[in-house]
């Protein structure tokens, strides 16, 4: 199973994940990809990493998530489908992806996608949390339009593929596809 959590920043939907994750009723996995890149992203870190159940095992990759998912595992949560593309444009070579143009990029989804079915069958469930594009600015340098445009195409292969799709606004879960949440269910803590 694959549900999609999409949400602006500091919308909430990385809580809102992990309650679905937690009730999925078996062994969790969170799959973290944030780098610890300057102090403030070290704190971030250091916060998701103190707000993981103690019973959930964790894996930190930011690069190759399928390979570092145990096969077999129940639910995993991963943590995040934006902040791992990143990780792989800059891999790829950074700004130079905008530079050599939509097949550069669409190579980069399309390897991105493969990487996301392979982790996907590795688990039972997988719980993705990503940020949605068209919630923010149009980035005002064309490395930052590539990014945008790359995280748009994959969130919407990731919609296609899954069983469930959630929106979180200002901590609200909308349902897009899947089970309706019921007026109580469903919302983050504060």
């Amino acid at each position: 199973m694959l549900t999609l959590v999409l949400g602006g920043i500091r919308s909430g939907k990385s809580a809102f994940a992990a309650q679905l994750a937690g009730r999925s009723g078996g062994p969790v996995t969170y799959l973290a990809t944030g780098v610890s890149s300057d102090p403030e992203m070290a704190l971030r870190i250091e916060a998701h990493r103190r707000s993981r159940p103690a019973a959930w095992s964790s894996v930190e990759e930011p690069l190759a998530i399928a390979a570092a998912t145990p096969a077999g595992a129940g639910t995993v949560l991963l943590e995040s489908v934006d902040g791992w593309l990143a990780n792989r444009m800059e891999a790829a070579g950074g700004a130079s992806i905008a530079d050599a143009g939509d097949g550069a990029l669409d190579a980069l989804v399309g390897a991105c996608a493969a990487e996301l079915e392979a982790l996907r069958a590795r688990c039972r469930h997988l719980v993705a949390v990503s940020a949605e594009v068209g919630l923010a600015p149009v980035p005002p340098h064309p490395y930052g339009r590539a990014f945008a445009d790359a995280l748009g195409m994959l969130n919407q292969r990731l919609a296609a593929a899954a069983d469930e799709v959630h929106l979180v606004v200002a901590g609200l879960p909308l349902t897009l596809r899947g089970p309706c949440q019921g007026p109580s269910e469903g919302r983050p803590a504060p």
